[in-house]
């Protein structure tokens, strides 16, 4: 055996070996490859977290302003009103049931300057402190569908006085106030700022997870 053959014979061993080698550090290359994926989104989904909570609470301080510029028309100018219910009786849109309640009037001399609409009769002008029974605005398919005692919110709108409103008892408080449309609109305000925060947060620890990583 010639002097070149024997080198050839030990290139190929050694190619060979080589090989072998690289073939048992596949799987480690492989497992690096997916922890490394794996690592890549943690930061990924930090980041969605944060915008997907500070999405959450834009939404609702959205829904708290209008809340606020719905009770703005109603604000020193409205009354509440505690009932007992009822009956119930069909609703005037849906399929579905409206509560009734009994309850009295205030004793303001203001709720007598205008007809008042109860939602179950024609509209007549009333007396302070007058009983009366009133439609609730709450729907439902049977009794245990409504509060047993509710307060009506009564504002006047289209030159009646009428239910604008009826929620669990105390809802309503004292009636509708300036102050309580100054509450809403910093609930608002808040919920905003902790959105827009809650989104740079998320953005931000996801950028320094990222860098901490590579």
């Amino acid at each position: 055996m010639t002097e070149e053959t024997t080198d050839r014979q030990d290139a190929f061993f050694a190619f060979d070996d080589d090989t072998e080698d690289g073939a048992g550090d596949r799987p480690e290359r492989d497992d690096d490859r997916r922890a490394g994926r794996a690592i890549a989104w943690k930061p990924i989904a930090v980041g969605l977290l944060g915008l997907l909570l500070g999405l959450v609470l834009a939404v609702s301080a959205a829904l708290s302003w209008d809340e606020s510029r719905r009770l703005a028309a109603y604000a020193d100018r409205s009354w509440v009103v505690s009932g007992q219910y009822q009956d119930l009786t069909n609703d005037l849109r849906t399929k579905t049931y409206n509560p009734i309640y009994r309850g009295a009037l205030p004793g303001d001399p203001a709720v007598a300057e205008q007809p008042f609409d109860s939602g179950l009769a024609d509209p007549r002008v009333p007396t302070p402190g007058e009983e009366v029974v009133f439609r609730g605005t709450q729907t439902g398919s049977s009794e245990e569908d409504f509060h047993p005692e509710a307060d009506a919110l009564l504002a006047v709108e289209d030159g009646t006085l009428q239910v604008v409103e009826t929620a669990e008892a105390g809802e309503f408080g004292d009636g509708i106030t300036a102050g309580t449309v100054a509450w809403q609109r910093v609930q608002a305000a808040l919920l905003l700022l902790a959105g827009l925060a809650a989104a740079g947060a998320g953005v931000w620890f996801a950028r320094r997870l990222y860098r901490e990583q590579h």
